[in-house]
């Protein structure tokens, strides 16, 4: 796991110490080291921040090129078979430097297979720049899922520059901060915002799945969609039995690939199925694992210490709990907001970063994390009683159908918050649209039209067109409409997966140097689950995550498999009302005053709801803003000023 940057400049003017800049900016992410490469025309340049975890020696120091210097890699994640991939590029005559590095695996299978072809080969969670001289090509790459993120803007005279954080970027003179306003619209609907687009005007990233290849002759560019689960569904086995034996096969296999590393290997253990089941196949594979559990004293809801402890037992863990009360929580928010790059409204990201910093103190750099298992297994109660719901407004035939919704849309409206999102669950149906758009919703379209301030102006941003829409085609173009929850998992894994909670995993512990790993999202795992029927798979019955369970009772008492999920929260509803609210809240309402961006009388009918938590996704944005586009109200928000000098601007 590491930091990579770097340059296209088509007049030479690539600079080491340009790009070492770039690279020291994201330093946390590889505490081990840093180094720099320039092409010979000085058109090309890559920098490079290390964190060891395979192959701790200098030989496999980044950036890396092949012996003969006709192709050059850098390199951000881990490629989990790169053993495998080692022994067949060794039978094909290719020689090795390294005794186990899986960055120059990669290189060579690069090299020697083709871009497209060694992607197929690679199991594994990746962003990285290649280079072949011969080809004239600079190709640009993030991984099936989306695990591992890859910044990029177009800088002056046809030129490049890209990293794994956005910040890396600013430390280049001719970018600066500013907010996209389409993109802001965006981030109110979903806490995050959708790949290409990021909340910086002249900021891209690639999405999941993505390249882009940079032609270095002429400076042109081309996107495309290397890899998508629906277009590599895997033929389902013949029964459903067989199915829970392949899906078991395929979670064991990942595990074992991911508890690889030369260093020690732990867990982020939640109360719930996915990070237990998680920890027994760990212990299976290594003794006595370390095990980090969040707890928030004083909210008995939130707390899942008993239950984690109980299975770190069970499985003879190193066990560690990380207590986060409201004070501790709100000194750390400036600094996640900073780490964030974008905002990321979820409150668990400060739970992560509070539990990274743990297993940084611990010496543990690699975690194991459950991410992506509801997802892929329907483990949403809601996404269950959105499904039924849409199964109930297919049926109403088209043309009285509208009618009907519209009319219900206008009987129930007058009764609901302006915030209520059943609000736009009724907009949507009058409006024709699928009722599920996401597993995250903050803001629904009428709640956005009374929220924003005049500094954005009325626009023209149309949020399911831009946003939805394509996904929907690409869905469509696959899958037949009917497959509801095949849908709901798609929209996820091309979006709220690889923009809102991968990156609060790979950001919160990269702050610290921790390598998070998430083997629920073994690309064979989502393949496999795909090509399964929906009945299979969880897509018909009430049951939240039917599919997974039968497969966890193998391994978990089925009173602990079957008990109601909790989730992984933060109680940012119940701190609104405490030390927590009284220090954002007036912040919030300062920001609003001060520049436009929400109205006014909006956001005070917000902050005087009792209970809920969109107050926090506005003030993660207010930290933001402070840190990347303005100077902060340091009255109010003292902290920002702490951070303020790293940025681009002070720079």
């Amino acid at each position: 796991m590491c930091g990579i940057s770097g340059s296209f400049d088509p007049r030479g003017g690539v600079r080491r110490e340009d790009l070492l800049r770039m690279a020291r900016a994201q330093a946390h992410r590889g505490p081990d080291g840093e180094g720099a490469w320039i092409a010979p025309d000085a058109r090309l340049g890559f920098s490079h921040v290390r964190l060891s975890i395979v192959d701790l020696t200098a030989d496999a120091a980044q950036p890396m090129s092949t012996a003969d210097g006709a192709a050059t890699l850098c390199f951000n994640g881990e490629i989990y078979n790169h053993a495998e991939l080692r022994l067949e590029l060794e039978a094909a005559g290719v020689r090795f430097v390294t005794d186990h590095s899986d960055t120059e695996v990669l290189l060579h299978a690069l090299r020697h297979w083709g871009v497209d072809a060694a992607l197929e080969r690679l199991n594994g969670m990746f962003a990285f720049a290649y280079t072949e001289r011969a080809a004239h090509r600079l190709w640009l790459v993030r991984d099936r899922l989306g695990i591992k993120p890859l910044y990029h803007a177009a800088l002056p005279g046809g030129g490049l520059a890209f990293a794994s954080e956005a910040k890396a970027l600013f430390t280049h003179p001719a970018l600066d901060a500013r907010l996209d306003h389409r993109s802001f619209r965006h981030y109110l609907s979903f806490r995050a915002v959708p790949a290409p687009a990021t909340l910086f005007e002249g900021v891209e990233q690639l999405g999941a799945g993505e390249l882009l290849e940079l032609n270095l002759a002429d400076g042109s560019t081309r996107r495309r969609r290397w890899w998508d689960v629906l277009d590599n569904a895997a033929t389902p086995p013949p029964t459903e039995a067989a199915a829970h034996d392949r899906l078991e096969e395929l979670l064991a296999s990942s595990v074992d690939l991911r508890s690889l590393a030369d260093v020690p290997v732990g867990l982020f253990l939640s109360g719930g199925v996915d990070s237990a089941y998680l920890l027994e196949c760990l212990a299976e594979r290594r003794s006595r694992p370390s095990t980090f559990t969040l707890t928030y004293p004083g909210q008995a809801y939130y707390d899942e210490g008993s239950a984690a402890l109980s299975r770190a037992r069970s499985a003879r863990a190193i066990h560690h709990e990380v207590a986060l009360g409201p004070e501790d929580y709100a000194d750390a928010l400036a600094r996640v907001a900073w780490h964030q790059d974008e905002p990321i409204a979820a409150p668990v990201c400060t739970s992560v970063y509070a539990l990274s910093r743990a297993a940084r103190s611990e010496s543990v750099p690699v975690i194991l994390a459950g991410e992506g298992a509801d997802e892929l297994f329907v483990g949403y109660s809601n996404w269950i009683r959105l499904r039924d719901a849409e199964r109930w407004n297919r049926r109403v035939p088209d043309v009285p159908g509208r009618m009907l919704r519209r009319g219900a849309r206008a009987a129930c409206s007058p009764f609901l918050s302006w915030l209520a999102p059943e609000r736009e669950v009724l907009r949507r149906a009058a409006s024709g649209e699928p009722l599920f758009q996401g597993g995250a919703l903050d803001f629904g379209e009428s709640a956005k039209s009374r929220l924003i301030g005049p500094a954005v102006g009325a626009g023209d941003a149309d949020t399911y067109a831009e946003v939805i829409a394509p996904l929907r085609a690409d869905f469509l173009a696959r899958r037949d409409a009917d497959d509801l929850t095949a849908w709901m998992s798609y929209v996820d894994l091309r979006f709220r997966l690889p923009q809102l909670m991968l990156p609060r995993l790979d950001k919160m512990g990269m702050a610290f140097g921790v390598e998070g790993r998430v083997p629920f999202l073994d690309h064979r795992v989502a393949e496999v689950t795909f090509g399964l029927p929906a009945a299979w798979r969880g897509g018909v019955g009430k049951e939240p995550k039917a599919l997974f369970k039968r497969v966890a009772e193998r391994k978990l008492p089925r009173a602990f498999v079957r008990a109601r999920k909790r989730g992984f929260q933060a109680p940012v509803k119940e701190w609104k009302l405490g030390s927590f609210g009284q220090r954002a809240l007036p912040a919030l309402t300062a920001f609003a005053d001060r520049t436009g961006l929400f109205e006014t009388r909006a956001l005070a009918s917000l902050l005087a709801e009792g209970g809920d938590r969109l107050w926090f996704s506005l003030f993660n944005f207010v930290l933001w803003h402070g840190l990347y586009l303005e100077n902060p109200v340091s009255d109010l928000l003292p902290e920002l000023d702490d951070l303020r000098p790293r940025t681009h601007a002070a720079a």
